[in-house]
């Protein structure tokens, strides 16, 4: 087969990178929170030092009440009332409001999911790890060292969430498998009185906007979720970092993208949009819900400032029961070290406290990220989709329509997922990509769970998919890294127009 020789892009372009755009970065609300804390000598004391266990007091104050407001669990009047805050929407089951006992300050998503292993799970108590599939890949190094190597089982996904059917039936054979194994009780590695709880499975999810699929789960599906993790003492690891950057689909950003400094744009040449309501959490659901373990609970939400502020901040959040929350925050690390991020975490409650954070979401971040995935969504609709690629994220988030108030589809996250045509493998896609056209992409085997057997995924999404980021390059250049993609299709797979 002859194959045309193209040269080399100069202009390297990383659709495979889940990074926040360098441009969105709030420096000017940071410079001003540095600039602040340091010149108050009781603050900046605080934040040099090591601080207590469950991180800045005051951050978990401000980070409550932020949640309260964003999921509308029927917060008191905020002491802040930015000009673009939603009206209220019920969109599932209403939890009372975030108390700050429920919330620790943490290192970020992946430190904090480090130490809810080291603090609920044993290696020989704890059965397995069940990931959804296609993955966040990079945590299974984190459940692996956790002593997990070989126990990572893969949950494909379906239009509406986690496969719960498929979910059950497997834990029912490991659990039965297990019990006909051992002739006594099961032992326990950790031993000692500190480990009060430890659970039997861990389930990590992506539930809102994934990663790597962009999919979000139906409230229906959350609360089976929850209800399947009550049956069989689990705990729901929820990473819900990506519930802050969405928006309707019917609303339009009234700015350019041609401005290189988000923090000196005037606001007049912008329209704020505010983040959608987003689903109810999975912690909130298990909190809300009559039953299960009232002490424990059956999940915990970990949140991160790096999709928000910047991931160099190293800090976020974790929620669940309060008790739940005071072990965690036992585990000898935090013990020794005092709170994760001092410092940071008392820059960014000034962020939080003021305002400045939600009102440069509204501003800056989420206008911009609507017009990258409006960009991105019309290029592979142009250029890829008459060549026979799909785009996988699944049934759309619907805030309920309420009265006069008709039902609205909400977009966010970072991501969406494609997958491309029979006889087309993404890695293969990729490799051309990298070498020849300056492109980077996600493809397929980067999102499968290591060591897992074959899960229903492995046919689709797992051979053929492929994981684009619209959040780190501009607008254009993201128009020719789907234009790139189509002619890797075209000249290397031969593929050509499907007739209309």
């Amino acid at each position: 087969m002859a194959i045309r020789m193209i040269s080399l892009p100069e202009q390297p372009i990383n659709l495979g990178r889940g990074w926040p755009s360098p441009r969105l970065l709030p420096l000017q609300a940071l410079h001003s929170a540095a600039e602040a804390v340091l010149s108050q000598s009781g603050r900046a004391t605080e934040s040099m030092l090591y601080g207590p266990a469950m991180g800045d007091p005051a951050l978990r104050v401000c980070i409550a009440e932020w949640l309260s407001r964003l999921y509308h669990l029927r917060s008191p009047p905020a002491k802040i009332h930015p000009p673009h805050q939603l009206a209220d929407h019920h969109t599932g089951p209403m939890a009372n409001p975030i108390s700050p006992d429920r919330i620790s300050i943490t290192n970020g998503a992946s430190g904090n999911l480090a130490t809810i292993l080291s603090a609920f799970t044993d290696p020989l108590y704890t059965r397995r790890i069940w990931m959804v599939e296609p993955t966040y890949y990079l945590a299974c190094t984190i459940f692996e060292d956790a002593g997990f190597q070989g126990r990572l089982v893969g949950i494909p996904e379906d239009e509406n969430g986690v496969n719960l059917d498929y979910l059950r039936s497997k834990l029912t054979q490991v659990d039965r498998e297990a019990e006909e194994l051992l002739a006594e009780p099961p032992s326990r590695f950790k031993k000692t009185p500190q480990y009060g709880k430890l659970y039997r499975h861990v389930i990590y999810v992506v539930p809102t906007f994934s990663n790597p699929s962009g999919k979000t789960y139906s409230v229906a599906n959350r609360e089976g979720l929850v209800r399947l993790a009550r049956d069989f003492d689990a705990l729901i690891v929820t990473d819900d970092c990506y519930d802050f950057l969405s928006w309707k689909a019917d609303s339009h950003p009234g700015m350019s993208e041609t401005k290189h400094d988000s923090d000196i744009i005037s606001t007049n040449e912008k329209r704020p949009i505010s983040a959608a309501p987003p689903p109810p959490r999975l912690v909130d659901i298990d909190a809300s819900f009559p039953g299960g373990d009232r002490e424990w609970g059956n999940a915990v939400s970990s949140g991160s400032f790096s999709k928000v502020i910047g991931p160099g901040m190293r800090c976020g959040w974790a929620e669940a029961t309060p008790t739940f929350i005071r072990r965690l925050n036992a585990v000898g690390a935090l013990i020794s070290g005092g709170a994760p991020s001092q410092f940071a975490s008392i820059l960014i409650e000034h962020v939080l406290r003021t305002g400045a954070l939600e009102h440069h979401l509204a501003t800056n971040v989420i206008p911009v990220y609507q017009l990258r995935y409006s960009a991105i969504k019309s290029a592979i609709s142009n250029e890829l989709v008459p060549l026979g690629v799909k785009i996988d994220t699944g049934a759309p988030w619907v805030i309920p329509g309420n009265g006069n108030q008709r039902a609205e589809r909400v977009i966010g996250g970072f991501f969406l997922c494609i997958i491309f045509p029979e006889g087309v493998p993404a890695d293969d896609v990729a490799v051309i990509a990298s070498r020849d056209y300056n492109l980077r992409i996600l493809p397929a085997s980067m999102m499968a769970v290591r060591g897992s057997p074959k899960s229903e995924n492995e046919e689709g999404v797992l051979t053929r998919g492929a994981r684009l980021c619209w959040a780190w390059e501009e607008e254009e250049m993201l128009v020719e890294g789907v234009r790139r993609i189509a002619l890797i299709l075209k000249d290397r797979f031969l593929l050509t127009q499907i007739p209309k």
